[in-house]
């Protein structure tokens, strides 16, 4: 069974589709990622900077 001119191209077509969406689908996977990794990291810096100081004895001032 030969194939035609347009059978070959809509198999072309199919396959260059599929492979388009299959490559966004793990290029929004790694975003999301990291962008879930950056949100963690930032919630432990925010955890982290809470909490009671002590005030400190070195003071930058503005006049000089």
């Amino acid at each position: 069974m030969t194939l035609g001119r347009h059978t070959k191209v809509g198999i072309g077509w199919v396959v260059i589709t599929a492979a388009g969406i299959y490559s966004f689908y793990l290029s929004k996977k790694s975003i999301d990622k990291r962008r879930y990794e950056n949100m963690k990291i930032r919630e432990r810096m925010r955890q982290a900077n809470t909490g009671e100081y002590e005030p400190s004895y070195r003071k930058f001032s503005s006049s000089s």
